[in-house]
């Protein structure tokens, strides 16, 4: 077997790990960091083409650097979405890039978020592409770790020249991770719509593992790319099909505009719930629309299902997944 010229960090996360599945099924050999080899499935275990490196990435001092030798690229998956932003995100990224530099890796692919952009100045139903503007002031701590993280890889770039792809991914979303904050708030067993228009970011996991699969393949970078499924729905249609799951048991609609009142006049600082905040609020729900026109082009042809056979397909998937209650 060959010596693995791809390595995959954050292997066993959401993404990461449909990464490894879409780079075994193409037969590409394998170098996958993880923090917990309990959480590795045990058919990577027993594949000969997959290596795999327990490793915590903040602390990994120069082993990170000697075990990215000999690797052409490396797609960068390891973050959080929920937990210590500046530690799993900010500072893995910058242990990454330090070894990525004394490793000269030659090309690096960023499982970035398309959260970076400031939709604030996108006119009512305007479009989001890439050359919309970026700023996470007053947003919650996932976007502007994530913006952090872009500008450190791309500064890194600049200084040492490694190719740098960014590929900016919409709300992933698959089996296991149906829901996301664009819709509304729950409140148990209710749903709080917000709706004032628009689209749902979505971008189905598979979508996002082809991706960054079809990026690493190209060693000269690809720049930075909107992901995002074709067929993206409104969060009327959104719920349509997920309500198949047999969760929220009521939908109650709010509209934006109260919202907006309620950001408004309630102080605007880092301690308040998130839709009070009006940039998160603008962020989660400005009625705008959004193009993957360069995904097409820069990657090619990519394989998606309608919005709602794909959400059926993963409420089937999930309900076959479950344990017997």
């Amino acid at each position: 077997m060959s010596a693995p010229t791809l390595a995959i960090t954050g292997a066993t996360g959401f993404i990461g790990r449909h990464c490894v599945e879409r780079a075994r099924a193409e037969g590409t050999a394998l170098r996958l960091f993880v923090r917990d080899m309990a959480k590795v499935p045990a058919a990577w275990q027993a594949d000969k083409t997959v290596e795999i490196i327990v490793m915590d990435l903040t602390g990994s001092g120069d082993g990170l650097a000697q075990a990215l030798e000999g690797i052409r690229t490396l797609i960068h998956c390891a973050a959080t979405l929920s937990g210590d932003q500046e530690r799993d995100t900010v500072a893995a990224s910058v242990a990454v890039i330090d070894a990525v530099i004394a490793a000269q890796v030659p090309h690096v692919v960023l499982a970035g978020s398309l959260s970076v952009y400031d939709v604030t100045g996108v006119p009512k139903g305007g479009t989001v592409d890439e050359t919309t503007p970026v700023n996470t002031n007053g947003r919650d701590t996932y976007a502007q770790a994530k913006l952090t993280q872009e500008t450190l890889f791309k500064d890194g770039a600049a200084l040492y020249g490694y190719a740098l792809s960014i590929l900016r991914l919409g709300a992933v979303w698959g089996p296991d991770h149906l829901f996301n904050a664009h819709i509304g708030p729950a409140v148990g067993s209710t749903l709080l719509k917000i709706d004032g228009g628009g689209e749902v970011p979505s971008c189905h996991v598979e979508l996002a593992a082809q991706a960054l699969i079809k990026a690493a393949h190209e060693h000269t970078g690809v720049g930075t790319l909107n992901i995002l499924d074709d067929d993206r729905p409104n969060r009327t249609d959104f719920l349509t099909a997920f309500r198949a799951c047999g969760w929220p048991k009521q939908v109650l609609p709010t509209p934006l505009w109260l919202w907006r009142m309620a950001a408004f006049i309630t102080p605007d600082k880092p301690t308040m719930p998130g839709l009070l905040r009006r940039a998160v609020l603008e962020a989660r729900h400005r009625p705008v629309t959004f193009s993957n026109t360069m995904m097409h082009n820069r990657l090619g042809p990519v394989t998606m299902l309608p919005f709602a056979a794909a959400m059926q397909a993963a409420i089937e998937q999930q309900e076959q997944q479950a344990p017997p209650s």
